[in-house]
C-alpha cells in the first residue's frame, strides 16, 4: 500500500501510462483516509468550543433558549469555515487524484477525458457549496425562534438538485476504478506493475 502511495505522488504529473486496479485504490484510500482526518480536525475544536460555551452559560444561569440560540449561530459560522475548508480539500484532492485516475482510466482502455466529468463535477459541487453558504448559516439563526421553519429550510437544503452536482464525480470514479485492466499491452503502454 505505501508503494502505491508513493508510486502516485511522485507522478503526480504523470497523466501517460497505466495504473493496475489495485495500484489506483490503495491510493485512493489513501487520498480518502486524508480527507477524514481533516474533517475530524476541522470538526473537533468546533464541537470543543461550542461544549465549552454552553457549559459556561449553564453555569452562570442563562436561559436555555439563549444558550440553544447562541450554539446555533455559533454552528452558523463554524459551518461557513467548514465549507472552505471541504472546498479547499476538494480542490487538493482533485489535484492530487487527477493524473492517477487517467492512469487507471487508460489502464481499462478509456480515454483519460472520462477524469474531466469527474473534475467538472467536483468543482460543480464546490461552487454550489460555496453559494449556500450564506443560507446555511441563515438556517442555523433562525433555528431557535422557529424550529419548524428550520426544519423546512434544512428539507429544501438536502433536496436541492444541484447539491447532487458534486455525487457525479466519485460515482464516475467508482465505476470506472473499478472496471477490469485490458491485459498485455493496449494503446496507453504495457501492462501496469502492481504494488
Amino acid at each position: 500500500m505505501l508503494d502505491s502511495i508513493k508510486y502516485n505522488l511522485s507522478h503526480l504529473a504523470s497523466f501517460s501510462g497505466r495504473d493496475a486496479r489495485q495500484t489506483f485504490w490503495y491510493y485512493i484510500l489513501f487520498l480518502v483516509a486524508l480527507r477524514l482526518v481533516i474533517s475530524m480536525a476541522v470538526s473537533v475544536p468546533m464541537v470543543i468550543s461550542m461544549m465549552q460555551r454552553a457549559f459556561v452559560q449553564a453555569q452562570a444561569g442563562v436561559d436555555e433558549d439563549a444558550m440553544l440560540t447562541a450554539m446555533m449561530q455559533d454552528m452558523g459560522g463554524w459551518m461557513a469555515m467548514s465549507v472552505w475548508v471541504g472546498v479547499a480539500v476538494q480542490l487538493v484532492t482533485l489535484a492530487l487524484a487527477a493524473a492517477a485516475f487517467v492512469r487507471r482510466l487508460h489502464d481499462s482502455g478509456r480515454s483519460g477525458w472520462w477524469c474531466a466529468l469527474a473534475i467538472a463535477s467536483g468543482l460543480a459541487g464546490a461552487a454550489v457549496s460555496i453559494s449556500m453558504i450564506g443560507q446555511v448559516q441563515a438556517m442555523f439563526a433562525m433555528s431557535a425562534a422557529d424550529p419548524i421553519a428550520f426544519q423546512q429550510a434544512a428539507m429544501e437544503q438536502r433536496s436541492n438538485p444541484l447539491a447532487l452536482l458534486g455525487w457525479i464525480g466519485p460515482i464516475v470514479v467508482i465505476v470506472f476504478g473499478a472496471m477490469k485492466s485490458t491485459d498485455g499491452p493496449n494503446r496507453y503502454g504495457d501492462a501496469p506493475v502492481r504494488f
